[in-house]
């Protein structure tokens, strides 16, 4: 029996999935913590050049690379709400109370889900005394707010089909929250278990604490009912293969990015080895077995076979271990493009990269998501709020081009060269603000032809 602070199944399998992008996404450091999870260690290796060997080792952060690129292209221009007056628009520019904007929040929300192919938006309000109005609830801040859940915050849930629709009865997460009992200027923490449930047509709400951090065992601390007549956590997706449950998008780039992790270790213990000669010696007797190798010193010896060379090694394996990770970094490139690439349609490649026409990339896909998940959750705050009439409708920038990591030279070789249209060329450079928004091809050429016809 799954007891109330441990993780679902169905939760854990999500983040043993995601578990190698969000490791990388941590960066350098916090991969050189995890030693042997992603860097094995070799046969007859000892501790101490394990331990040089991974102290030595750097990340080159691919997967951190694609999410920001891809979160880049949505959030070129900032998500807004599309009504921009009144107390939701207000409440819009603190939307989770801790001062993040709605753009902001949705970035994080987005870039959490691009890493597991799911993350999470509640809309939450702090507990209403008996007695207190909605209007007194505003003029004291207990006003509906949003919270961002990555997976590796979500313990689990349980749904039921009702009228139709599957529906959240249970949702579980796991949070730190100052310790009831701590000094005035501690600042430690204790776990709690923040429990969901749809009991009769309205939700209830129960706290769970240990009693200290040695304790195993969570005990409910309060409940309180709320007006709530669901579970107000919606999904945002990049990877959705059911309700509530996604693969990570990121995953082959990862094992990429692992690859390159693990190749360029071995390059750097190549290259140490390779510029650390051995000083050999060939029938000199060393009193003491200690031998001191700097300027004033000089060795002697009696023995006619006696010899001093330099034991190197050539270092011939160092120039492949190059080309493997550049090979790599090519690949997590080319990788990262294909995420955002049309999936419709009969063409190449290549094809898919120049056509920014297309209206069914994956990306704008993603960022429909986003708006629908952002759209819901608004809806939940203006109900919460008591807002009638609330128009909740987002603006989120799905006008981008998979040219977008090219050059504007780049562009414009692919035009001299045939690759792309005329218009695509315009579009493009109007896109990146070089022309003018309002600026029309067909007037353009016009002139072109005035100008061209006037010189004769």
């Amino acid at each position: 029996m799954t007891k109330v602070h441990e993780v679902s199944a169905e939760v854990q399998a999500m983040l043993e999935a995601s578990a190698p992008i969000r490791d990388v996404v941590e960066g350098g450091e916090h991969m050189r913590k995890l030693r042997t999870r992603y860097l094995p260690k070799f046969a007859m290796e000892n501790d101490e050049d394990y331990s040089a060997r991974v102290a030595s080792t750097w990340l080159f952060n691919g997967v951190k690379k694609a999410r920001d690129d891809m979160a880049g292209r949505i959030f070129e221009k900032p998500v807004v709400l599309e009504d921009q007056e009144g107390q939701l628009f207000e409440w819009c520019q603190n939307v989770d109370l801790e001062g993040r904007d709605l753009s902001n929040f949705a970035d994080d929300a987005f870039k959490a889900a691009i890493e597991a192919g799911i993350s999470f938006i509640m809309v939450d309000a702090p507990p209403r005394p008996g007695g207190v109005t909605r209007g007194q609830a505003q003029a004291l801040n207990l006003r509906p707010y949003m919270v961002q859940l990555p997976i590796a915050s979500v313990l689990g849930w349980k749904w039921d089909n009702i009228a139709n629709a599957p529906v959240l009865t249970q949702f579980r997460i796991m949070e730190q929250v100052a310790k009831p009992d701590r000094g005035e200027f501690s600042d430690e923490t204790i776990e709690q278990v923040r429990a969901l449930f749809l009991e009769n047509g309205r939700v209830v709400v129960r706290l769970y604490q240990k009693r200290d951090k040695s304790d195993h065992e969570f005990i409910q601390v309060e409940e309180y009912a709320t007006d709530m007549d669901q579970i107000q956590v919606v999904p945002v997706y990049t990877g959705r293969t059911g309700f509530m449950r996604a693969d990570p998008p990121l995953a082959d780039i990862a094992e990429l990015n692992l690859a390159h992790w693990r190749v360029q270790s071995d390059k750097s213990n190549c290259l140490h080895k390779a510029l650390s000669p051995l000083l050999l010696l060939k029938g000199i007797e060393v009193d003491g077995g200690a031998v001191v190798n700097s300027a004033g010193y000089a060795f002697h010896s009696n023995n006619e076979m006696a010899a001093l060379e330099w034991a190197e090694i050539t270092g011939s394996g160092i120039e492949k271990g190059s080309d493997e990770l550049r090979d790599l970094e090519k690949q997590m490139q080319w990788m990262g493009l294909q995420l955002i690439m049309s999936r419709t349609g009969v063409s190449t490649a290549t094809g898919d990269a120049i056509d920014e026409n297309k209206s069914t990339s994956r990306l704008r896909s993603w960022a429909d998501n986003l708006k629908d998940a952002l759209e819901i959750a608004l809806g939940w705050m203006a109900d919460m709020g008591g807002l009638s009439g609330i128009d909740t409708s987002v603006v989120v920038h799905k006008d981008f081009s998979v040219m977008g990591h090219l050059t504007f030279s780049d562009v414009r070789d692919m035009y001299n060269s045939g690759a792309i249209s005329r218009e695509a060329y315009v579009a493009e450079a109007m896109r990146r603000g070089i022309l003018a928004e309002n600026f029309d091809a067909d007037d353009d050429a016009e002139l072109i032809e005035q100008d061209s016809t006037g010189l004769e």
